[in-house]
C-alpha cells in the first residue's frame, strides 16, 4: 500500500475507492473553534422563521407536533435561546417540515458554527453541504471546516484535503495486530467508509440521548462493528 513517509500519512491512492468521494476540505489552522454552537444558530433561525410567519411560540409548538416533534411552548422558547448545544439531524428535518423550509434555512446568516470542540465551519459552507452543492476550488478558508490540531490523535489519512476519522479503526488495528490499511479495506468493503464513520452514523441515528446512555450505545456499536471487521479480515486470510 503506497504511503508518503515524509508526511506520515496514507496517500489518496492508498485509500479504498469509495473513500475518495469529494467532501468538504479540512484545514489545520492551529486555532480553537470560536463560532456559535449549532443550537444557538438553529435557535436564532427558528425564531426568525417563526416571526416571519407571525406565529407565537405556542403556535410554533403546535406546528412542530403536527410534524412529529412533541414540543411545547417551553421547548420552543428554550431552542430559540440556544439552550441546546447541538441539534440532531432528525430534529432539523422535522423542524424544516413543520415550517415548510429546507434544513439549510436553519443555518442562514453569517459567521462560523462550532461542529465539535475541535472543529467549526462557516454557515455558508454548511448550507452548501446540506443542499448538496459543490464548493468551488477557490473557496476561502471561512467556508472550510477548521480543525485544531490534536497531537494525541492517531495520524489520519486525508482525501481531497479532508481528514478521514479513523480513531476506532486505528484502535482496532492495534488490538488485532494488523495494519490500519487492513482495517480500512475491510471497513470499505462492508460499509463503503471507515469503522469510525459507520459507528458515528449509527450513534447519530439514535437521536437525543443522555450522555451516559449515548456512551453505552457507542461502546456496544463499536464492539459489534469491530467483530464484523475482525471476521472479514480473518476470512480474507483463509
Amino acid at each position: 500500500m503506497p504511503t508518503d513517509d515524509r508526511q506520515g500519512q496514507v496517500t489518496t491512492d492508498a485509500v479504498p475507492r469509495l473513500l475518495r468521494s469529494e467532501r468538504i476540505p479540512v484545514l489545520d489552522p492551529g486555532a480553537d473553534p470560536s463560532g456559535a454552537t449549532v443550537g444557538q444558530v438553529v435557535g436564532e433561525n427558528l425564531r426568525r422563521i417563526r416571526e416571519d410567519r407571525k406565529l407565537t411560540q405556542h403556535e410554533a409548538a403546535l406546528a412542530c407536533r403536527g410534524s412529529g416533534l412533541p414540543w411545547t411552548r417551553v421547548r420552543v422558547a428554550a431552542m430559540e435561546r440556544g439552550a441546546r448545544e447541538t441539534v440532531d439531524m432528525g430534529t432539523l428535518r422535522l423542524l424544516a417540515d413543520a415550517f415548510g423550509v429546507e434544513v439549510a434555512e436553519f443555518f442562514a446568516g453569517d459567521g462560523d458554527v462550532v461542529l465539535s470542540p475541535r472543529a467549526q465551519q462557516s454557515r455558508s459552507g454548511l448550507r452548501a453541504s446540506l443542499r448538496g452543492e459543490s464548493e468551488s476550488p477557490g473557496i476561502g478558508a471561512r467556508d472550510r471546516v477548521l480543525v485544531a490540531p490534536d497531537k494525541s490523535a492517531p495520524v489520519r489519512p486525508r482525501v481531497h484535503g479532508r481528514v478521514i476519522p479513523v480513531e476506532a479503526d486505528d484502535a482496532l488495528a492495534k488490538r488485532l495486530g494488523v495494519g490500519l490499511k487492513d482495517v480500512l479495506r475491510a471497513a470499505d468493503r462492508l460499509w463503503g467508509h471507515t469503522l469510525t464513520e459507520e459507528r458515528d452514523a449509527r450513534v447519530a441515528a439514535l437521536g437525543d440521548l443522555e450522555p451516559g446512555e449515548r456512551q453505552a450505545h457507542r461502546g456496544h456499536i463499536t464492539r459489534e462493528l469491530a467483530q464484523q471487521i475482525e471476521q472479514r479480515i480473518g476470512g480474507e486470510c483463509v
